[in-house]
């Protein structure tokens, strides 16, 4: 006999216990369930309705908190961002700032690969990513960089760490080589190509070593900039007093051939 599906008292009140134990529904909640969802079975998974079911309510009651699932994603950039908006609070080192965000940035998108490509398809500016741009701009005011470099920074900072990451990403994703690049990689193709069979017999392929070359190279190269600011402030009378008027091209020449 077929069981009844008429309200009772008895399931009316099991109901409402139900409801009541769970946490109350917010943005956050529908964020960080959508990140473990997508750390589980990847981001083709993440549908309004199985999001819905993760949290226990129909997928209807979601859209009092999110738009829609664009919304979805681009709140996930910003959960994933805040992982790194502020590493060392406590510190004003610019360079010190710079290699812990590029450092954990690396760390949590590796480990998290859906996330890489994310973020590079969505640039989306949420709170975290304001704290993030907020922390490290005020670090290289405070060190002297000016605001268009600090600008300029911040987006090479950006850039290296997402672009660097996806491409160690995609390669460990790689199955086959093309036969060509297969010969030269057995060293077959020396007469045509022996810088790359050089390069590559010698070379250990390890990509942590790799992306801590490149934070080198970035803070180096932003320092380097840094200075070049400070003399062509000290031979240009406009900029003395800390005025954001453009560096002179003769300015720059003079502080990269040191006079």
């Amino acid at each position: 006999m077929a069981r009844s599906t008429e309200a009772t008292p008895e399931r009316d009140e099991r109901a409402g216990a139900t409801r009541a134990s769970r946490p109350p529904l917010t943005r956050e909640r529908i964020l960080l369930a959508a990140r473990d969802l997508a750390d589980r079975e990847g981001l083709a998974a993440l549908t309004m309705r199985r999001l819905g079911a993760e949290l226990g309510v129909e997928a209807m009651s979601l859209y009092g908190h999110v738009r829609g699932k664009d919304d979805v994603l681009d709140g996930l950039v910003d959960v994933v961002v805040g992982d790194w908006a502020d590493p060392l609070p406590g510190s004003d080192d610019w360079a010190a700032v710079v290699r812990a965000t590029m450092s954990v940035a690396h760390e949590v998108l590796l480990a998290r690969p859906w996330a890489c490509e994310l973020i590079a398809a969505r640039p989306a500016v949420g709170r975290n990513r304001l704290r993030f741009a907020e922390s490290l701009q005020a670090r290289m005011l405070g060190a002297g960089f000016s605001p268009q470099l600090a600008r300029h920074s911040l987006h090479i900072i950006d850039g290296t760490i997402t672009g660097f990451t996806l491409q160690e990403l995609r390669r460990a994703t790689l199955t086959q080589m093309g036969e060509e690049v297969a010969a030269v990689a057995r060293g077959e193709r020396r007469d045509e190509y022996p810088a790359i069979t050089a390069v590559i017999a010698d070379a250990d392929h390890d990509h942590a070593a790799e992306f801590a070359l490149m934070t080198d190279l970035v803070v180096d190269g932003l320092e380097s900039m840094r200075r070049r600011e400070a003399t062509a402030r000290s031979t240009d009378p406009r900029r003395a007093a800390g005025a954001d008027a453009p560096i002179s091209p003769k300015c720059l020449r003079s502080a990269r051939e040191g006079r």
